[in-house]
């Protein structure tokens, strides 16, 4: 059974490839991104393609790193970008860009009102929010911890960063989110940026490809798009 999904997916694949191939036309584009790339950082590359191909349909899935990972390895997607390295034989994974990840808290909280970067070890007796298990943000938010010896004592684990930011304003707790995501936050006054002494977090953000496997038009197009940016 899932050596025939292969086959009809591969089938699919060909099919949609010849209809792009008319000067990219038509067809489909299917493109799995790691939750924050997804709503914070493509949206304005996915404007900028429409609008050059606007006959090329679109379709957009948003999910954490592993799944899009096993998306990609069954030919459900065309492009892959995710937040987190990706060990998995036969996938390749390409460096695309930087994204910086930063301490956030609510304007009232202590940290708030600090004038100095905080030492990291004040971070172990606060409620941390972290990313389900599977998270590319988590894993290297934990790598970043893990490094400077802090273990916060109590974690709260949710599954999305606007329940994450939500909470941080909300004054449940504190997090290390992407400083992409929290622009209009930031604008708003509900959310703060804290500086920690000697903790500066700057993560990978991949694109991933099956090794072998041949690129359709509108795959390449958008990658060379995403690429200039």
């Amino acid at each position: 059974m899932q050596h025939a999904k292969v086959l009809f997916a591969i089938e699919r694949n060909a099919e949609e490839e010849l209809h792009a191939m008319r000067a990219l036309g038509g067809g489909t584009l299917r493109i799995g991104a790691s939750t924050t790339i997804a709503t914070y950082i493509i949206p304005p590359y996915l404007g900028i393609f429409h609008r050059a191909y606007s006959g090329i349909k679109l379709n957009i899935i948003s999910a954490n790193t592993r799944s899009i990972t096993q998306l990609l390895i069954s030919h459900e997607i065309d492009v892959a970008l995710v937040e987190g390295p990706v060990q998995e034989v036969g996938i390749v994974s390409e460096y695309w860009r930087k994204d910086e990840m930063v301490l956030i808290a609510s304007p009232e909280h202590s940290f708030a009102n600090t004038t100095e970067p905080i030492d990291p070890h004040r971070m172990t007796d606060e409620i941390f929010i972290v990313r389900e298990p599977g998270s590319g943000s988590r894993e290297v938010v934990a790598d970043a911890l893990n490094a400077k010896q802090v273990y916060p004592v109590r974690q709260l684990e949710v599954g999305s960063t606007e329940v994450t930011k939500q909470l941080v304003a909300g004054g449940l707790g504190i997090a290390m989110i992407s400083v992409a995501t929290i622009r209009d936050q930031i604008s708003l006054g509900t959310l703060v940026v804290v500086p920690v002494k000697g903790l500066h977090v700057e993560r990978v953000l991949w694109r991933l490809s099956v090794a072998g496997r041949l690129a359709n038009p509108a795959t390449i197009a958008f990658n060379k798009l995403i690429q200039v940016g």
